[in-house]
């Protein structure tokens, strides 16, 4: 009897001492770095994510809750190194943008069919091929008039659902997609989990299942917090190391990606 126990506690607690790899963010195979990050639409922390980004030194950068104060900011200071970017501004906290060492094509920006803010679609030509980029901030879990209230929580999952399934209408099925940004929820809710459903991967879980990216001062010494940023790939790419940094310019911090051809 008391080996059956012993049995059954290892069985429930074998999921959670199970070792993650370790990441390589260097790999030897061709690969390009991706790195989503809202860097919130007060731009107080510009300068510290102008320097986050130069070191970082991605290939490719999603953001969201630009504006013009941030595209003017960022094209100054990290022009030479992102010779393509492009910049959508929207009303509110709907601003979106790309960062990117490789030519934007196919540029086209796609109002929400549910939600409140647009996504931008591009495709670029890079050394593991051409990858289609589909840059999203879903809808928070307020209410139409901003508010937080109980129906508008359990609302936003439907609603999630519905403005990625709206989104990837206007994208290729037959060639690799990475779609990243803020889906203000966790890996666990729907509109990851749509896109987990329908093959995609995603990278972060597969290093770090526990790291947070949102933050919320609720009051002096009361604050709130989850998992809000992802980078969600096609299974015909391969996640080699994908992190959060604690930067703390924004309410959000980055998540950074590297990706290579699936084998």
């Amino acid at each position: 009897m008391c080996r059956l126990v012993l049995s059954l506690i290892v069985l429930v607690l074998l999921p959670c001492c199970q070792t993650l790899p370790q990441p390589e963010f260097s790999p030897k195979q061709d690969s390009v770095k991706v790195v989503t990050y809202n860097v919130n639409v007060s731009g107080s922390g510009a300068e510290e994510v102008a320097k986050y980004l130069r070191k970082e030194d991605a290939d490719i950068v999603y953001l969201q809750e630009t504006h013009d104060q941030w595209e003017e900011y960022l094209c100054r200071h990290l022009g030479k190194q992102y010779t393509h970017a492009y910049f959508h501004s929207s009303r509110g906290a709907g601003g979106i943008a790309f960062l990117s060492k490789y030519p934007l094509k196919k540029l086209k920006v796609i109002e929400p069919e549910r939600g409140w803010f647009p996504a931008l679609a591009a495709s670029v030509d890079t050394e593991i091929g051409e990858l289609q980029l589909l840059n999203v901030h879903l809808r928070p879990p307020l209410s139409d008039e901003a508010s937080v209230t109980v129906s508008a929580y359990y609302q936003s999952p439907e609603i999630h659902r519905a403005e990625l399934a709206g989104f990837l209408k206007h994208m290729d099925g037959d060639k690799p997609l990475i779609v990243s940004g803020d889906f203000n929820e966790n890996t666990s809710k729907a509109g990851v989990q749509y896109l987990l459903e329908r093959g995609f991967r995603d990278a972060l879980s597969g290093f770090d299942t526990k790291t947070e990216t949102w933050r919320w001062k609720v009051s002096p010494g009361i604050a709130i917090s989850n998992r809000y940023d992802h980078v969600i790939y096609s299974k015909t790419l391969h996640c080699t190391g994908a992190k959060v940094t604690h930067l703390g310019a924004s309410d959000h911090e980055p998540v950074t990606a590297v990706l290579i051809k699936a084998e």
